[in-house]
């Protein structure tokens, strides 16, 4: 069987409590998560891996296609950061339709996100949120054994004020690079969030990050890499960081800086 992609929150619980389970133990659910992700794949694909809402957009809207062989029912929420937080905890500017909805196998459905005027977002720089989509397969019939796989997928919400443009590799390039030790540190002087697939160090090996943001840098800010040496040999000059940044459309876009930038 597939293995589960890196994102996807597993669970596994049997048929008759996983409902009840979603809405009053979500922090529980949580925890477990990755348990049986060896072994799984989830049956909802969508088409992207973030979301841009240009803050004079009417709506954005992102795609689910169900590529299982049965029906999902499929529940869509959006947090500000908060891993663990239950639908009915969401209090951010944002409307989903549908928040639920049953998605037959082999078709597709589209969320519509809409901004509402609850909150004022910063005007010089993107607010970063995560849009939740978990998946619920059908309840079994007359087999009280049988275990229903529940997934959830997180994907960052980027709100971007309509005065900024798309990011630009231009704009990537203006990220410094310094070595603290066993540590990179990355300056991010931009209003962008800036994620990173793969951070290396010629010479050094493979840079391993830190926390739940994984690679990402938030605008105006530092984030320090944790170097973790390995045998590996990289085609780059003596001391320069190779970056594999990741664009609006979720390409990779792979350069070279020099340290001390």
């Amino acid at each position: 069987m597939a293995l589960l992609p890196q994102g996807h929150i597993c669970h596994v619980y049997t048929d008759e409590i996983v409902m009840r389970l979603i809405k009053k133990y979500w922090l529980l659910l949580s925890l477990l998560s990755g348990f049986f992700s060896s072994s799984l794949h989830a049956g909802i694909v969508i088409s992207g891996t973030r979301v841009i809402y240009p803050s004079d957009a009417k709506e954005v809207t992102l795609k689910l296609e169900n590529k299982s062989r049965f029906p999902l029912l499929v529940q869509s929420w959006i947090d500000a950061g908060d891993a663990n937080s239950a639908p009915e905890d969401s209090d951010v500017p944002f409307i989903i339709m549908p928040p639920v909805s049953r998605v037959e196998p082999a078709k597709t459905q589209t969320l519509r996100i809409t901004s509402t005027p609850l909150v004022s977002h910063a005007t010089d720089r993107e607010t970063l949120y995560w849009i939740n989509v978990l998946e619920v397969p059908p309840q079994s019939k007359g087999d009280q054994n049988y275990l229903s796989i529940a997934y959830r997928n997180r994907l960052k919400v980027f709100y971007r004020p309509s005065t900024l443009p798309g990011l630009s590799l231009e704009t990537m390039d203006k990220v410094s690079w310094q070595r603290q030790g066993e540590k990179l540190l990355a300056k991010n002087p931009t209003p962008y969030h800036i994620s990173y697939a793969s951070v290396q160090l010629s010479g050094y090996g493979i840079a391993s990050v830190a926390g739940t943001d994984g690679g990402m840098i938030a605008p105006f800010s530092e984030q320090t890499f944790q170097l973790k040496r390995d045998n590996k040999v990289i085609a780059a000059p003596p001391n320069s960081v190779i970056t594999k940044a990741i664009n609006d459309y979720g390409a990779f876009i792979e350069k070279t800086y020099p340290l001390g930038r």
